[in-house]
C-alpha cells in the first residue's frame, strides 16, 4: 500500500524535530572550536528550512515526493554532522596525545626512547590521517547537496601537523636552579 503524501510528510517533520534535537546536543562540543558556534548555527538552520519545505506540502499532490527529497536532505546532514562530531573527537583524541607525549618525555616516563615515541608519533599519524579522511567525505557531502550550506570541516588536518612547543615553565626553571646550587653550593 503507498504511502500517502500526508504521512510521508510527517514521518520526515518527525526526523527533522529528532535530528534537530540531537544536533543540538552533539553540536555543544563544536563550540569549543574557531567557527563552532556559527557553524551549529548554520546547521541547524538548514534543517529550519527543510522543516518549512516540509511545512508547506504537507496537503500538496506531490507531497510525497517533497518528503523524500526532504528526507534525502537531512540524512545528508545527519550523515554530515557524524563525520564533524567524529573529526572533532579525533582531533581531540591528537591533542591529548601530544599532552601525554609531553609530559612522558619532560619526566623521562619512556622507557626506551625510540620505540615508545616512535609509536605515539604513529598513533597521531593515524589520527589525522583519520581526520583528513573524514573531512573529505564531509566536503564531498557539502558538494553533493549545495542547497543545504554545508560549512566547511572545523578541524583540518593541516593544523594538527603543526607543533607547537611550548616554553620552559616554571618547574624547568626551578630545576635550572636547583642544579645551578648543586654545582656552587654558596650560590657563586
Amino acid at each position: 500500500m503507498p504511502e500517502t503524501s500526508s504521512e510521508a510528510v510527517t514521518k520526515a517533520v518527525a526526523f527533522a524535530n529528532g535530528l534537530r534535537k540531537n544536533i543540538a546536543v552533539s553540536g555543544r562540543q563544536w563550540a569549543k572550536w574557531p567557527r563552532g558556534p556559527s557553524d551549529l548555527a548554520k546547521i541547524l538552520a538548514s534543517i529550519e528550512s527543510v522543516q518549512q519545505r516540509l511545512q508547506g506540502s504537507a496537503n500538496a499532490e506531490e507531497g510525497a515526493a517533497i518528503g523524500a527529497a526532504c528526507v534525502s536532505d537531512l540524512r545528508a546532514i545527519l550523515e554530515w554532522t557524524t563525520y564533524q562530531s567524529a573529526s572533532i573527537a579525533t582531533a581531540q583524541a591528537v591533542l591529548n596525545a601530544r599532552k601525554t607525549r609531553a609530559f612522558a618525555e619532560r619526566f623521562g616516563l619512556l622507557e626506551d626512547q625510540d620505540t615508545s615515541l616512535s609509536r605515539l608519533l604513529d598513533s597521531e599519524d593515524s589520527l589525522i590521517e583519520n581526520v583528513r579522511t573524514k573531512n573529505d567525505y564531509m566536503q564531498t557531502l557539502a558538494e553533493r547537496h549545495p542547497h543545504l550550506g554545508l560549512p566547511q570541516p572545523l578541524v583540518s588536518a593541516e593544523s594538527l601537523t603543526r607543533t607547537i612547543e611550548k616554553k620552559p615553565g616554571k618547574l624547568a626553571l626551578i630545576q635550572r636552579i636547583m642544579q645551578s646550587m648543586k654545582r656552587d653550593p654558596r650560590g657563586r
